[in-house]
C-alpha cells in the first residue's frame, strides 16, 4: 500500500536538497534524489512492514515528482522561453529516467536500514 505522507516528505527533502546540492556538486542532484527516497522508504517501513517492489515504487514515485518539480523551476525560472522549452523536453526524458533509477535504488536502501538480524541456526 502506498504511504503518501512519507512520500510527499521524501520527495521535499530531495527537492529542497536538488536545489541546494544541484549548485554545489554536478552530481549532488542525483545523490539529493537518493537521500530523499531512502528518507521516504525509512518512514515508510516503520510504519507498516514493506515489501521490495512497494519500497522502490515509493522511492520511484519520490524520483518522479522531484524531477517535475525540478523541471518546472527550471522552465519558470528561464522565464518560460521557448528554447529553453525545446532543451527541457529532451532533458526531461533523461532526468526523469536517471532519477527513476535512483529512487527505485534509494527505496530499496532504506528499507535495508530498518532490516534486523535474526539468529537462526
Amino acid at each position: 500500500m502506498m504511504d503518501k505522507k512519507p512520500i510527499f516528505i521524501g520527495f521535499l527533502i530531495a527537492l529542497i536538497l536538488v536545489l541546494i546540492m544541484g549548485y554545489i556538486l554536478p552530481i549532488g542532484q542525483f545523490i539529493a534524489v537518493l537521500i530523499g527516497a531512502t528518507v521516504t522508504e525509512y518512514l515508510a517501513n516503520k510504519k507498516t512492514k514493506i515489501t521490495v517492489i512497494e519500497a522502490a515504487l515509493h522511492g520511484i514515485l519520490v524520483g518522479i515528482f522531484t524531477a517535475i518539480a525540478q523541471i518546472s523551476v527550471v522552465f519558470i525560472r528561464s522565464g518560460f522561453s521557448e528554447t529553453t522549452a525545446n532543451i527541457l523536453l529532451t532533458a526531461a526524458l533523461v532526468l526523469m529516467g536517471a532519477y527513476i533509477i535512483i529512487g527505485a535504488l534509494g527505496g530499496i536502501t532504506g528499507i535495508l536500514i530498518n532490516l534486523k538480524p535474526t539468529n537462526s541456526p
